[in-house]
């Protein structure tokens, strides 16, 4: 006697992340970019910005640190001719409780160029698309909020604040701790940024 299973027709997809948008694209690091990351984490518009606040590890330790605790990383660059502009990476996530935290920095030209978030954009939806989080954390020390203190409640929310948390310029700064919502990321895409979206990814 033979057993006959049942089971549903199999379907295709295109299994290619989006990690391309207008003005940058996300690729995997080389180690031909360390000499790149060295210098955009220690230069001295990002020392205190970034995670070593203020330290000056030697290059083999920016190196040895690169990936510690990291998810999954991505050189940002430019999409027009490649140039590298800036690094963002997804760590410390926590798989039984569904979120991850993200951390980028740019160099100091792109700061203000608009293609932050669409870094960011396409970042959080690779997370979201790949590993089914269902949240995403940001944790900004109060300097660097002010520059995106308008998106609060619009692009992220606001679900913490460790007041004077941290000692740098001569005083003491909040650190603040932001959330996005896996079930809202898709509208606010379409809102805001439509050619972000991920492609239909079902085919047959």
């Amino acid at each position: 006697m033979t057993n006959t299973i049942s089971y549903p027709e199999p379907r295709a997809a295109d299994a290619v992340p989006r990690l391309e948008g207008k003005h940058v694209r996300l690729r995997a690091i080389r180690q031909s970019d360390y000499p790149f990351l060295i210098e955009l984490q220690s230069g001295p518009e990002n020392m205190i910005r970034w995670r070593y606040r203020g330290a000056t590890p030697s290059p083999e330790q920016i190196v040895q640190s690169l990936w510690q605790s990291v998810l999954a990383q991505f050189l940002i660059v430019r999409a027009d001719n490649g140039e590298p502009v800036g690094l963002i990476a997804a760590y410390n996530a926590e798989f039984r409780h569904s979120y991850a935290w993200i951390a980028m920095i740019v160099t100091p030209h792109c700061e203000r160029a608009g293609w932050t978030f669409e870094a960011y954009g396409l970042m959080t939806t690779y997370l979201f698309e790949t590993f089914e989080f269902r949240k995403v954390y940001l944790e900004v020390i109060e300097f660097n909020f002010a520059n995106i203190a308008s998106g609060a409640g619009r692009l992220f929310h606001v679900e913490g604040c460790l007041v004077d948390h941290e000692f740098h310029l001569g005083r003491r700064w909040n650190l603040y701790t932001l959330a996005v919502y896996a079930d809202e990321w898709p509208d606010l895409l379409k809102r805001l940024a439509p050619h972000l979206l991920p492609p239909e990814r079902v085919i047959g």
